[in-house]
């Protein structure tokens, strides 16, 4: 809170977005997640708190940080080799404030709602004219749920057209309360198997399979788009996307309705960089993007289950 206004902790308020739901979008990213998915590309949004990047190839060794951060995190060893200590790191971020050569950066400031609203609808003739809105991603939004709802409320009530985009894995009154506030949910549905789930996010799916079929009972189809991110060797077996699809179809039922869309997403490698300048460990270095074909042959079988596939470039 900042003088009694409620703030979110983002990392990023992409402007001119295309791929957060439908037509041009203003997309809010906000910081937190209980996933570790290993093909994450917001490895940024993983903390709940302000991080620094760092790039090494633009260090002048000027050693201003060591001098700003009163923790330590930054310093030499006895060889002079720069180190850096990102475990006593406390989220102030003073380091990247007085780095010249802007090889440390800020991972996450905060925003009032109010301020928040006011970023989103800088765009707004873009989304009349291309029927777009506002989309708040992560990370997972429900991590700051009473943002996340804050903001979705406030840009309904101004006439925008709003998006949650979540994997579920939050307690019900929280997704609810956010999902009521929204035009759209873009939901992720990453495995079926739950011990696989657990495999590739550190967490199992069956609070995600659940909040999904409340969700749908209380939203219904047009207000869903299921995501389905399509990763070459984890979760793009026949008998993972097979299930998906029996689940789905039980899920909606029968009906006059427009069947659920799903949108098969492929993997990209757009944020392995992203890991190095946080001083981590990239899980998949080396996969390469799926064949459109076999993202296809899935989407095939989920049209056999009365569900709308799209596949993505």
């Amino acid at each position: 809170m900042l003088n009694g206004a409620l703030q979110g902790l983002v990392f990023n308020v992409q402007r001119y977005s295309i791929h957060d739901g439908p037509g041009i979008r203003t997309t809010v990213f906000v910081k937190g997640c209980p996933l570790r998915c290993l093909w994450c590309h917001n490895p940024e949004a993983m903390s709940g708190r302000v991080e620094f990047g760092f790039l090494p190839e633009r260090c002048i060794g000027c050693l201003e940080c060591t001098r700003a951060c009163p923790h330590g995190v930054h310093g030499v060893d006895e060889s002079g080799k720069r180190v850096i200590r990102r475990e006593r790191c406390q989220g102030e971020a003073k380091c990247t404030e007085v780095c010249y050569a802007e090889a440390l950066e800020r991972l996450g400031y905060y925003l009032t709602v109010d301020e928040a609203v006011a970023r989103a609808e800088r765009d707004r003739p873009f989304y009349e004219t291309s029927k777009g809105g506002v989309t708040i991603s992560g990370g997972e939004p429900l991590r700051q749920a009473d943002f996340t709802t804050a903001f979705l409320a406030r840009c309904r009530e101004r006439g925008l057209h709003t998006a949650l985009d979540t994997c579920g894995y939050a307690p019900w009154p929280a997704l609810e309360a956010a999902a009521r506030r929204a035009d759209l949910v873009l939901y992720d549905l990453k495995h079926m198997d739950s011990a696989t789930h657990r495999d590739l996010t550190g967490v199992p799916n069956e609070l995600i399979l659940e909040n999904l079929a409340r969700l749908y009972a209380l939203a219904g189809r047009g207000q869903i788009w299921i995501r389905y991110p399509f990763i070459p060797g984890k979760n793009d077996q026949p008998e993972n996307f097979e299930a998906m699809g029996r689940f789905l179809s039980k899920l909606i039922g029968s009906g006059s309705r427009a069947p659920l869309r799903v949108d098969v997403l492929p993997y990209h490698q757009l944020g392995q960089s992203k890991y190095r300048k946080l001083g981590r460990t990239y899980a998949l270095d080396g996969l390469k993007p799926p064949e459109k074909a076999a993202m296809e042959a899935a989407a095939e079988v989920l049209a056999r289950h009365g569900l709308e596939p799209h596949v993505g470039g």
